[in-house]
């Protein structure tokens, strides 16, 4: 088929939406947006060229696994590496869901026929990828040496605190203005940030052993080069209309740090704390500065001025001095002292490790060294030290983001609904702050275990393995005895939720409403 027989087909299609006349049709997701009447869609896409295209690509992902099992891939690969995708896949798939909910939005908000075929084939993009990566969780789990953790998917994606940030980030694909989810899935997370999650962490993947993963994962990332068309195309048609200029300028601000307020903690802690390959000389904010500063705000973003969009560098410079100032590295002795609240294992850093970090991050050994050879020495439950007391000394929790406020400069906090709410940055109060009604609930996760002794928090969780006794969480990869709820128990400890002592010694209004101490 010829170039002008596509576009004329597509012209075609087009002209086949109609709007019904015979009744008024409810706004199921009302916009601040207006939209012009003209639009393009720059693919120009035809389900009968698309489809064969998905389907053979399809083919060589199952393909490739079932070649995987032949050659041994899950023994070769390294289990650090293996137990971390436990979180990673439900997480990356819920991303999926939340993307193809975001299209059914627009193509309900949008009144434009040729865009909305756009998101119909980006639709159908995203239930590809989102079995795609149901269907590589199961292979984990048929084929890994421990499987326990695989069974409980989305349950504990939701349930513990390592990953609920993520249950709290995607969710801005599909709560909100239509349009503003679009920038938050189309023009950042899919243009800036799957370049990372989508190739640069499948490289680690393949440098752990493990090629099941770079299989599927550059597979979906294949189809992102449509995905952020459609973003573009968004873009291009809202600003048509000057009086949606400074709803743009804001919600691509506020789209961005939500995406690197997540994202960036979750994937620099997984590429490089769950890495036991160490000939990669590339440290994570290397790249960043690649993917996210270089080809997306630098040749993207910045570009943007030349259609009248003034969007100041202000926030993305200060993500990058975030980075800098190592925002993952003091997550990761959170996620690693919270091991009884993960859904799998935990491998103590050794001298590669410490060397490797120190080589990327000069000073990384001096400031956060003591932590990690103190964890390395409390593996066994005869230890005597259970790092999860840590928790109770940790500072608050963001409301926005629900990352820790971890730089105390730029901690803020207000009082709203009886509640102290507790901000990381001064850019996460503002998203709280001028979007009313759209960060509430029981957004502190500590607050529902406050005063709960630690073992009683695992139980409630389910993260225990099918003896009833052993936790799914382990310090380590084996060779020593694992721990059980008596182990925790043996300790006596009962959290405090950081949110709640704070309000307290700040004397202000913690809602609490947890058992109390």
């Amino acid at each position: 088929m010829s170039r002008r027989s596509i576009s004329q087909t597509h012209e075609r299609i087009a002209q086949l939406g109609w709007e019904p006349t015979y009744h008024q049709p409810a706004v199921r997701y009302p916009t601040r947006y207006r939209f012009p009447r003209r639009a393009k869609d720059p693919m120009k896409q035809i389900m009968r060229e698309y489809l064969p295209m998905e389907l053979e690509k399809d083919e060589r992902v199952y393909g490739g696994l079932d070649a995987a099992v032949r050659a041994g891939m899950p023994r070769q690969a390294h289990p650090r590496w293996l137990e971390i995708l436990k979180a990673f896949i439900p997480i990356t798939n819920f991303a999926e869901v939340g993307a193809g909910r975001c299209m059914s939005m627009l193509m309900s908000s949008v009144p434009n026929h040729e865009l909305r075929n756009g998101y119909h084939v980006q639709f159908v993009d995203e239930i590809r990828h989102t079995g795609m990566q149901m269907s590589l969780a199961r292979w984990y789990a048929k084929n890994v040496t421990d499987p326990a953790g695989w069974h409980l998917g989305p349950k504990a994606f939701s349930g513990s605190v390592l990953t609920n940030p993520g249950l709290n980030m995607l969710s801005h694909f599909i709560v909100g203005d239509p349009i503003q989810c679009a920038f938050t899935l189309q023009v950042v997370a899919e243009t800036a940030f799957t370049n990372v999650v989508f190739v640069a962490l499948p490289d680690v993947a393949a440098r752990n052993g493990d090629f099941a993963l770079p299989t599927t994962y550059l597979s979906v990332q294949s189809d992102e080069a449509r995905h952020i068309s459609n973003g573009y195309a968004t873009l291009l048609t809202v600003l048509q209309d000057d009086d949606n200029a400074p709803l743009i300028e804001r919600d691509l601000q506020q789209a961005f740090w939500i995406n690197h307020a997540f994202i960036d903690i979750f994937a620099a802690v997984v590429m490089e704390y769950f890495s036991r390959d160490r000939s990669d000389p590339e440290s994570y904010l290397d790249k960043w500065d690649r993917w996210v500063r270089d080809d997306w705000h630098r040749a993207y973003v910045l570009k943007l001025g030349k259609l009248g969009l003034e969007i100041p560098s202000d926030i993305f410079v200060r993500a990058r001095e975030r980075l800098e100032a190592g925002i993952h590295h003091r997550h990761a002795i959170l996620a690693f002292s919270a091991w009884p609240l993960a859904h799998w294992r935990f491998d103590p850093l050794d001298e590669r490790d410490f060397e490797w970090f120190e080589n990327r991050y000069p000073g990384w050994y001096a400031e956060y060294g003591a932590f990690w050879e103190a964890f390395r020495d409390s593996t066994d439950p005869q230890s005597g030290f259970l790092p999860l007391s840590f928790m109770n000394v940790a500072p608050a929790f963001c409301w926005t983001c629900q990352g820790l406020c971890v730089f105390e400069p730029d901690r803020r906090h207000r009082v709203a609904d009886g509640r102290t709410r507790f901000y990381c940055s001064p850019e996460c109060r503002w998203l709280d702050e001028s979007n009313p009604g759209r960060y509430t609930g029981d957004r502190n996760y500590l607050d529902r275990y406050h005063g709960w002794e630690a073992s009683e928090v695992v139980q409630d969780l389910g993260f225990v393995r099918a003896d009833g006794k052993t936790l799914i969480g382990q310090p380590h990869l084996g060779g020593q005895r694992r721990w059980t709820l008596a182990d925790i128990r043996r300790h006596g400890f009962h959290f405090a939720s950081p949110n709640i002592r704070l309000a307290h010694e700040l004397g202000l209004p913690s809602g609490d409403h947890a058992r109390p101490l």
